[in-house]
Parts: structure tokens; C-alpha cells; sequence
């Protein structure tokens, strides 16, 4: 049997207080969840997850009424288990599972859309290999991105990253820096290459900012930036935008000054 026609359903595992996450398990030994179909207050009625057409199929396969309003689905149950389960839509009975499934809140139909957030009550989780391997391979490409990226950097500009992450750079050796930020890319790099995206004068702008913050020349008020009680930004991305405004260089320029001087 070819894996490519079977659905995988496996229990999302999350950190709770009986601690069983840190051996892969989402809840005790030898129990379960019992899955049975819903009134849709949206749909108006059972969310069955099938179409007429699928009604009309089924319907016949099984030997049962299917249309939402069934008394087959009062006694209809589809057990999960704490661990991977696999369902072969090929075979009937097994289709109106998988549909079932799909149309509940409580199982994300795929990793991609749960990692996305679309799913807050998940318990469980449809797997499906194509999509999952292409979601692999996307993120490999993310990550061989990010390596090039990083690796195309200039010394300074490595400089100049880790203080966007907030990271302290005063006196820190080349070696330091280029293993700090090198984590920082293994860790997420899709915010490195969103943050090494950004335009040359922002990022300069941006750790600017940090280095005034550090040495006291900027401090807050709330949210708001100030400079000798000057308010230079209401938050800290109208603070960049203030910054990088043609009109306001020459504050800029001083701020620069004012860092150099610190450092001297």
C-alpha cells in the first residue's frame, strides 16, 4: 500500500502539568478522546464535513443516511488515541472519517495551518506527507538563505545586526560576533533574513538606537523616546521613522556624535 493515499492523524503534544510532553505523549497511558460530530451554529447544522455529493456516495457505500440530520450520526464516535493513526480514504468508511475529522475544530488539518495558528482548540493534527515534505524543503531553502545571507555580511554590518536582536557588541571579539549572530540564524531564519533585509540606512538607524539606549543618551517616558527630555519618537518604529526623515539628519548627525563621543 502506497504511503501517498493514507492520512496520518497524530495527537499534538504540548507542555502540561502531568509533564508527559518531555517523553513525546499527550496524555496517560491506555486513554483517549472521543471525537463525535457537532451542531455548527454557522452552518446551521451538523458539521458533517460532507458535501451532497459525498452524501449521495457514502451514503451508499456505507449503508446509512449521512445528510447532517441523521440519526447516524447520535451514535457515530471516531476514538484517538495517543498516538499516530492512520486512515486509508480509499476505503470507505475510512473516507467518512478522515471528512469527520477535517471538519473538526479540535484536529488542524495540517501542521502548516496549525504552526499558523488557524487552529486554537487542536488536539490532534492531520499529517500528510506531500505537504510536509514540501514544508521540509521549504525551510531548508529558508535556512540555506539565511546562511548565504549571513555569510555575505561585513564585518560591521554583523556589528550592526546583533544589536537589532538587542545583543551588546562593546569590545566583543570577531569570533563573538560571528558566533552569536551564526546562533541567532539556526534559531529563526526567517526574522535574520527579515531583519537582513531591511534597508542599509535602517539598520544603521536601528542599532543607532540600541547604542543610545545602552549609554543613556536616549531614554523612555512609557513607550515615547526621549532625548534631553525631546521627544523623538511616540514608540520605538516612529522613533526609526523620525530618524531616517531627511529633515530630521541633523539631529541624526548629533545623535552620532553623541555615541562617538561616549565611546571615546
Amino acid at each position: 500500500m502506497s504511503s501517498k493515499n493514507l492520512v496520518f492523524v497524530k495527537p499534538i503534544v504540548k507542555q502540561k502539568w502531568h509533564g508527559l510532553d518531555a517523553v513525546g505523549r499527550s496524555k496517560f497511558k491506555d486513554t483517549q478522546d472521543t471525537l463525535q460530530v457537532l451542531y455548527d451554529p454557522k452552518l446551521g447544522k451538523n458539521a458533517t464535513g460532507l458535501t451532497e455529493e459525498d452524501v449521495t456516495r457514502l451514503s451508499t457505500a456505507i449503508g446509512s443516511e449521512l445528510n447532517p440530520s441523521s440519526e447516524f450520526w447520535n451514535t457515530f464516535k471516531i476514538k484517538l488515541k495517543d498516538e499516530t493513526m492512520i486512515f486509508d480514504p480509499r476505503i470507505p468508511l475510512q473516507e467518512l472519517q478522515v471528512k469527520v475529522l477535517k471538519a473538526s475544530k479540535f484536529v488542524a488539518n495540517s501542521e502548516k495551518e496549525l504552526d499558523e495558528g488557524r487552529w486554537p482548540r487542536a488536539k490532534y493534527v492531520i499529517y500528510d506527507e506531500a505537504i510536509e515534505l514540501e514544508k521540509q524543503a521549504n525551510e531548508v531553502h529558508e535556512y540555506a538563505k539565511a546562511v548565504d545571507t549571513f555569510n555575505g555580511l561585513s564585518e560591521e554590518k554583523k556589528l550592526d545586526m546583533l544589536k537589532l536582536y538587542g545583543k551588546n557588541t562593546e569590545n566583543a571579539s570577531r569570533d563573538f560576533v560571528y558566533t552569536r549572530l551564526f546562533e541567532l540564524v539556526e534559531e529563526d531564519p526567517k526574522e535574520f533574513l527579515r531583519l537582513s533585509s531591511l534597508k542599509t540606512e535602517e539598520i544603521k538607524v536601528r542599532a543607532l538606537i540600541f547604542d543610545l539606549e545602552r549609554m543613556g543618551i536616549f531614554r523612555r517616558k512609557s513607550t515615547a523616546y526621549l532625548y534631553n527630555d525631546q521627544q523623538v519618537g511616540f514608540d520605538y518604529d516612529d522613533t526609526v521613522a523620525n530618524l531616517l526623515d531627511p529633515s530630521k539628519q541633523e539631529l541624526l548627525v548629533k545623535l552620532k556624535t553623541d555615541v562617538e563621543t561616549r565611546k571615546a
